[in-house]
């Protein structure tokens, strides 16, 4: 599969990777960032795609092969996010240590200026993450402060308590990566938990 790289080569380029939460922490992400009217482009590998002239796009990963290399190398990324790597190798994977070497490879290249967000609760993303890289950096989230609730939570910031929905119990640390993210691009916290309130 080749990606039409044109139509990405004018926007910063910011890739949410791994085989698990990547579609939660995307769409957490276009909702503030469409809440917010900041433009972007949204784009996810492997489907068709609008873009338009944004000058960020968030794409969201894939696990497509060309020629026996992961298709993302073609993006030139800026801000790489991993939240979450397991055991669990995607086709067309043919081994764990295949699958996490891509992505080591794609964390490698980064280049001058770029940025490497991790989720301190998983070892694959730390190892990655902790590694020195010239001119790279690495920024490491954890789980956002809540309250549980019985059909979600309630995200703490300042004296407010914002309540989501939610039965997933990853949900506050897929939450913090997508904070994270938007931090990186110019969102502020005070902006994210607003739009946090009509995410459902």
């Amino acid at each position: 599969m080749q990606i039409n790289t044109d139509l990405l080569k004018n926007k910063q380029r910011i890739y949410i990777g791994g085989n698990h939460g990547v579609k939660k922490i995307y769409n957490l992400t276009k909702h503030v960032l469409t809440a917010i009217g900041k433009p972007a482009d949204f784009f996810a590998v492997g489907e068709e795609n609008e873009l338009t002239d944004a000058p960020i796009v968030i794409i969201k990963g894939g696990d497509e092969l060309e020629n026996g290399k992961a298709v993302f190398h073609q993006l030139d990324i800026h801000i790489l996010l991993i939240h979450r790597i397991d055991e669990d190798v995607p086709e067309p994977y043919k081994s764990f240590e295949e699958y996490i070497s891509q992505f080591e490879s794609l964390a490698d290249n980064l280049p001058k200026a770029g940025t490497f967000l991790f989720f301190e609760g998983d070892n694959v993303a730390t190892l990655m993450g902790k590694k020195e890289r010239e001119d790279v950096r690495n920024i490491e989230y954890t789980a956002l402060p809540v309250d549980t609730l019985e059909d979600g939570y309630n995200f703490l910031f300042g004296s407010e308590r914002i309540k989501v929905a939610s039965t997933s119990k990853r949900f506050p640390a897929h939450a913090a990566g997508a904070k994270a993210l938007l931090n990186r691009i110019g969102v502020s916290d005070a902006k994210f938990y607003d739009a946090l309130k009509t995410f459902s």
